[in-house]
């Protein structure tokens, strides 16, 4: 893993390149120690952070649409109301990370272990594009 001391101008780097700003990267925090950062409604969408260790990090709310999140480690994780479309979570370690609101239309959680991960079963089967049981 490796620190990223200036998360901060990533970050900032990373909102001029989404606002189309010339002087502004992408960014790609892959394999990153994020462990406990506090990402909450941060716009992060299009990041890369493939194989980065994200336990306990608070990302409620924040617009991780179209990131690369492929065997992060988001045990714990606060994803509380947090936009995933079109995320790429296979791999991922989803143990016990907090689910509640997220928006997961389009993810792909192939092979993501959700052991204990706070999730509605109706958002549960729809990203696994199975049906609901019918109740009686």
């Amino acid at each position: 893993m490796q620190s990223i001391p200036n998360l901060e101008q990533v970050l900032a780097g990373h909102a001029r390149w989404l606002g189309g700003d010339g002087s502004g990267v992408r960014a790609k925090l892959d394999h990153a120690d994020l462990v406990g950062a506090d990402l909450r409604g941060r716009d992060l969408r299009s990041i890369s952070f493939r194989e980065a260790d994200l336990r306990n990090a608070d990302l409620a709310g924040a617009n991780l649409q179209d990131c690369n999140l492929s065997g992060a480690d988001l045990r714990g994780a606060n994803l509380d109301r947090a936009v995933l479309n079109e995320a790429d979570l296979s791999h991922a370690d989803l143990r016990g990370a907090h689910l509640e609101g997220a928006d997961l239309d389009g993810a792909d959680i192939w092979r993501a272990n959700l052991y204990g991960a706070v999730i509605s079963p109706e958002k549960l089967h729809r990203v696994l594009g199975c049906a609901m049981p019918a109740t009686n």
